[in-house]
């Protein structure tokens, strides 16, 4: 076995069906930087797939010297608690934590002390030293806790490739993470890369070409660029009619006030380009001088209306609560992208003051204050409460015409990898997985008459995996008093990114309740009950919807196009049985993912 292991946990999206879009790349390049072999870094399907107790468990059985971890904002928590019980296992474990999290200014992360040692900045100069166990000891034993940031760096291709070594491998018509620049020439004020990498390293375009075609040879079918700005390189045209030939779909972030013509936008469609990140950020140009973004939110939208008549769907950001921003400034920039037809696609954000950037620094001088635990959202820009922006996203909403976070979406199929089935009535449980999406369905004949042992055996799943979500279904023949749901909420959920970006946006966080219902249950019961749970009733083939927010589980064989049609105004309510149907309605239909 590997004496070294490296991992890197994924984002909880917001159904089981959608991909985490979690490619450990960064864990594979210090791997490849090191020179370190094959599973050295833990598979994706696993960091993907497990839960907290079977990553512990897993990595207990590897028994590594050394275990490097990444750190999102969206993974820090969950890591730290693994890092922790792993700790406590066995304090000879030495971990090393690197990753965006990890900046000189974020006090409260490099004061835990489960980590032996936090690399600040690109970790690919420092590989080799702090994966060799001797020269890692001396760095430990010297009373070091931090190393970096290295200075003078190279482009990223300078760098050993882990695809080429084997230390990344992409399943037959997957997906690949690929950095063709690193560092970025915008000096966004909310970015770190105004302060850590202000000078873009640009990686020429043969290589950039000479790599995917060593990926398309290799079964990729689709490409998610890394790059802060994809299109701002001198030979974008040479890389983009290379990209024509491969006949990848492709994805990534641009400036769009730099696409000034039609022939561009043409360019980016015909290189595999379906939809493209645009930020917009604000329609207040005085803001975006002042934050250091800069350039004309007209040109930003006259950019994204050539994407959209090419043929690719512009996804636009907004951000609220940049500091000298107003909430009008962003309602206006809604009503404006409905009129051009580009609300297609439009993310609205709180903003987040991240590590490591301009923004944190001058948060106070700026009037802005913020939680200091991840994501990091403002509670204050200016005399604008936090409220004040989650009222002005709703009517950003309203405007566009749908939720930029829609609820969570829970399994009601009767089959799904990872769901325990639970009969109260004799204690029995089918199976008791830990898994990264965990189901817990609830089959009995009186839900309050056995909310003992249901409560019971949901802090059992809450104790194995406190930092998944479970989707809690309760499946009762007989209607229960709603206090049942207070018992469950009162389960405590941990504190993580997940939970407190739920928090703001008044969603579930990591419990996520539904209740199925039999269809002659009392119709004003069914009405308040969807009112603290995703409610439906069964039945065996399409009917009118009960109403409200009540929903449909239809059990058998359906064609999906045709109860899409059916179903125009409400497709959210319908769920299935088949869990096969289940997620191609998630996929295709809601587009979940």
């Amino acid at each position: 076995m590997n004496n070294i292991l490296l991992i890197q946990l994924p984002l909880h999206p917001f159904t089981a069906w959608e991909p985490t879009g979690n490619i450990p790349l960064a864990p594979a390049l210090l791997a490849a930087a090191a020179d370190l072999p094959p599973g050295s870094v833990m598979q994706q399907e696993k960091l993907n797939y497990l839960g907290d107790k079977a990553l512990f468990d897993l990595i207990k059985f590897k028994k590594p010297a050394i275990l490097g971890v990444t750190l999102y904002l969206w993974n820090r928590e969950r890591t730290i608690h693994l890092l922790q019980r792993l700790k406590n296992w066995n304090n000879e474990l030495i971990i090393i934590a690197g990753g965006p999290e990890v900046t000189a200014d974020n006090s409260i992360l490099l004061n835990e002390k489960s980590v032996d040692l936090f690399v600040v900045g690109e970790g690919e100069p420092f590989a080799k030293e702090i994966f060799s166990i001797n020269s890692l000891r001396a760095i430990i034993n010297n009373g070091t806790r931090t190393i970096g940031p290295a200075t003078n760096l190279p482009p990223p291709h300078l760098w050993p490739d882990p695809y080429e070594k084997g230390i990344l491998t992409v399943a037959s018509n997957g997906s690949a993470h690929i950095e063709s620049q690193r560092g970025c020439s915008s000096t966004c004020s909310y970015c770190a890369y105004r302060k850590t990498s202000p000078v873009p390293r640009i990686v020429p375009a043969d290589i950039v070409l000479s790599k995917i075609q060593y990926l398309k040879k290799n079964g990729v079918s689709e490409l998610v660029f890394l790059d802060p700005t994809f299109n701002k390189r001198p030979d974008l045209d040479k890389l983009l009619k290379g990209l024509s030939e491969f006949s990848i779909d492709s994805f990534a972030e641009i400036r769009a006030d730099i696409i000034h013509s039609q022939e561009t936008a043409d360019a980016l469609k015909n290189a595999g380009f379906h939809s493209l990140e645009v930020g917009l950020q604000t329609f207040n140009q005085r803001v975006l001088k002042a934050i250091g973004r800069g350039g004309n939110p007209n040109s930003v939208l006259g950019g994204a209306e050539y994407l959209k008549q090419s043929g690719i769907t512009p996804i636009i950001d907004l951000i609220l609560g940049l500091p000298g921003d107003t909430p009008k400034s962003i309602v206006e920039a809604a009503s404006r992208l409905v009129d051009l037809d580009l609300g297609d696609q439009v993310q609205s954000f709180i903003l987040s003051i991240l590590p490591g950037t301009e923004l944190k620094a001058t948060a106070k001088a700026l009037g802005l204050t913020y939680n200091i635990n991840p994501p990091y959202n403002i509670i204050t820009s200016g005399s604008f409460s936090l409220t004040d922006l989650l009222q002005s996203r709703e009517e950003v909403a309203d405007i566009l015409g749908y939720d930029p976070d829609p609820p969570p979406r829970p399994v009601l199929s009767e089959t799904f990898p990872g769901m325990e089935v639970f009969i109260p009535e004799d204690s029995i449980s089918v199976t008791s997985p830990s898994v990264r999406h965990g189901v817990l369905r609830i089959n009995t004949t009186d839900a309050w008459q056995y909310r003992d042992r249901i409560i019971n055996k949901i802090r059992e799943r809450r104790d194995k995996d406190p930092y998944c979500p479970l989707d809690i279904i309760l499946n009762s023949e007989r209607q229960f008093p709603f206090d049942l749901f207070d018992l469950i909420n009162a389960t405590k959920e941990s504190s993580c990114y997940t939970t407190q970006k739920a928090s703001i946006y008044d969603l579930p966080g990591l419990i996520r309740l539904a209740v199925i219902a039999p269809l002659e249950l009392d119709q004003s019961w069914l009405t308040e009950c969807s009112q603290y749970a995703v409610t439906v009733i069964q039945a065996p083939e399409p009917v009118t919807l009960p109403g409200g927010q009540i929903g449909l589980l239809l059990k058998g064989e359906f064609n999906l196009s045709e109860l899409s049609s059916l179903y125009t105004q409400a497709p959210h309510l319908i769920f299935f049985a088949d869990q096969n149907l289940e997620r191609l309605w998630n996929l295709n239909i809601l587009e979940l993912g």
